[in-house]
């Protein structure tokens, strides 16, 4: 079995596989208890929960087709940390929501 491998230096978690095979699906993502998997090509990362200093929702314009001008709002998680920010892309606000719910139950 593979083992996700965390984003930060120094902040991993106890058994992250076991954790990731226990996370929700949101969307592209998966969240536990303890942390926030993203998706990196065949592989997976983790941003611990307990790193995560703020969360903040905000939208990106989304572009529906290059003949129809139409343009959509999309929500986004940017998520900080002392190393740095991190956006998460999602096509729902439910899902964002989750997001939040579960940054916030970590607090």
């Amino acid at each position: 079995m593979f083992t996700p491998t965390c984003l930060l230096e120094g902040c991993a978690i106890d058994a992250p596989a076991e954790d990731f095979r226990a996370a929700k699906r949101v969307e592209q993502y998966r969240v536990s208890a303890k942390a926030i998997y993203i998706p990196a090509g065949l592989r997976w990362t983790y941003l611990p929960l307990s790193e995560i200093r703020r969360a903040e929702e905000s939208h990106r314009s989304v572009s529906a087709g290059k003949c129809v001008s139409v343009t959509e709002q999309r929500p986004t998680l940017a998520v900080t940390t002392d190393t740095g920010e991190f956006k998460l892309n999602l096509e729902r606000a439910e899902s964002l929501q989750k997001l939040l719910d579960a940054i916030h139950t970590a607090d």
